[in-house]
């Protein structure tokens, strides 16, 4: 049985990410966790931040920003970059970062997707940007015989219940599952 809770988007625990920007020239990461896949083929991420956020108006000047994926070993600088805006506290030296393409990026952040601003809709008080990622960054131990492999990957999670999280395990494979159905349906099928 199902009971009613407060109105959340609870899918699962969000994915936390450090977008990375500039800030009076000086590397900016702010903690977002409202951050989702929009499509493959092309590669496109949409990611929603305040209106009131200066990582907000860098990417509003500049249609650009990176988005990096840390782990828990950050844990203590991701929840100080979400609890503390750039107009207060001066986040450049939070991280350990270099750059790419003029954009900071976490050194020690698994991922890190260079993406551009493709469009934007503004509702309420949410600026929600639709990018196009130009460049994918992952360390190197994630390709193991020549094939991107992330189990080894600990993303931070962020629950509504006010929870950090972190582990993912594979369950299985995509594209194969779902064949061990027809299999089992073939089955029945020359059975009757």
């Amino acid at each position: 049985m199902k009971t009613i809770t407060k109105s959340y988007p609870l899918m699962h625990p969000s994915t936390i990410v450090l977008v990375g920007t500039l800030v009076n020239d000086l590397p900016n990461f702010t903690t977002i966790g409202d951050v989702a896949v929009a499509g493959l083929n092309p590669a496109l991420m949409m990611i929603s931040l305040n209106e009131n956020h200066q990582a907000t108006k860098y990417i509003m000047e500049h249609g650009k920003m990176s988005i990096n994926f840390p782990g828990p070993n950050l844990l203590s600088e991701v929840d100080f970059a979400g609890m503390f805006s750039a107009k207060t506290h001066d986040k450049s030296q939070l991280v350990k970062c270099s750059f790419e393409d003029e954009l900071p990026v976490v050194d020690e952040a698994s991922v890190t997707l260079l993406v551009r601003v493709l469009d934007h809709i503004q509702i309420k008080q949410r600026v929600i940007f639709v990018t196009e990622v130009y460049r994918t960054l992952v360390e190197e131990d994630l390709i193991k015989e020549g094939k991107l492999d992330l189990s080894d990957v600990q993303p931070i999670l962020y629950g509504p219940d006010n929870q950090y999280y972190s582990g993912i395990q594979p369950i299985g494979t995509g594209y194969l599952e779902g064949r061990k159905l027809m299999n089992n349906d073939q089955e029945s099928t020359t059975e009757d």
